[in-house]
């Protein structure tokens, strides 16, 4: 069983990636409404598979990865990064950031599903 890690401050989109994460019997999502949160799972909890929203309150995608980069037991864990930001020059940022990959929303299942088996494989 893999475990995700979907953090996102938007409840409806926990909800879609949770259905569409469901559908493959062997994900098991974890879905956690903000960045602070999210790194206090992370403390006792290390997940196989991160996505992680880019726009959020408090702490942005960014300012969580940054955190996720410093604790030994997570560091290595990839982090996808979904967001509705149109700007063009995210996809490097992420890359920049140290994060794996980007998916733009509105996503489709299919989209999720191949790109969350690239990195599961």
């Amino acid at each position: 069983m893999k475990k995700i890690l979907v953090v996102d401050d938007n409840v409806v989109n926990l909800k879609v990636v949770d259905k569409f994460l469901k559908i493959n019997e062997d994900y098991k999502p974890v879905l956690i409404p903000n960045g602070k949160k999210a790194l206090q799972f992370l403390e006792k909890n290390t997940p196989d598979l991160i996505l992680l929203d880019v726009l959020m309150p408090e702490m942005d995608g960014f300012q969580v990865l940054e955190e996720i980069k410093k604790m030994p037991t997570a560091e290595s864990v990839p982090v996808l990064f979904l967001t509705a930001d149109e700007d063009a020059a995210l996809q490097e940022k992420v890359k920049s950031a140290g994060g794996d990959g980007l998916l733009k929303k509105p996503f489709n299942k299919d989209d999720l599903l191949n790109m969350v088996s690239q990195y599961l494989a």
